[in-house]
């Protein structure tokens, strides 16, 4: 009978402790409704980094832009296009430029003119 007795408390504590990890490690992992809300946040930097190459692209297009010292960061897909013009009418240009790249939001002009 002591055996039994034993054997029981033993069995019992097996399945406690299996029962510990099991919601141990269930509320370790990530909630599947976090999954697509990781991958978005995965994707954005890529996607801003596809828009930045186009956006530099579509300056080098144009033989007036191209000699322009001008910077383009990505974030969100707003751009930011940073440098020097020596005129309105170059910096405008290069806005439009850059606006027509597929997925950007928006471009915001910190070109110097003059």
């Amino acid at each position: 009978m002591r055996q039994t007795s034993t054997f029981a408390r033993l069995l019992t504590a097996a399945l406690m402790a299996g029962a510990a990890t099991a919601s141990f490690a269930a509320d370790q992992a990530p909630a599947p409704a976090d999954a697509p809300a990781q991958q978005v946040a995965q994707a954005q930097p890529a996607g801003d980094a596809a828009i930045t190459s186009q956006a530099q692209a579509a300056l080098q297009k144009d033989k007036e832009l191209q000699a322009l010292p001008l910077t383009v960061t990505t974030s969100g897909g707003v751009i930011v296009l940073k440098g020097a013009a020596p005129s309105a009418d170059l910096a405008q240009k290069a806005v439009m430029a850059v606006q027509a790249v597929p997925g950007v939001k928006e471009v915001r002009s910190e070109i110097k003119v003059g």
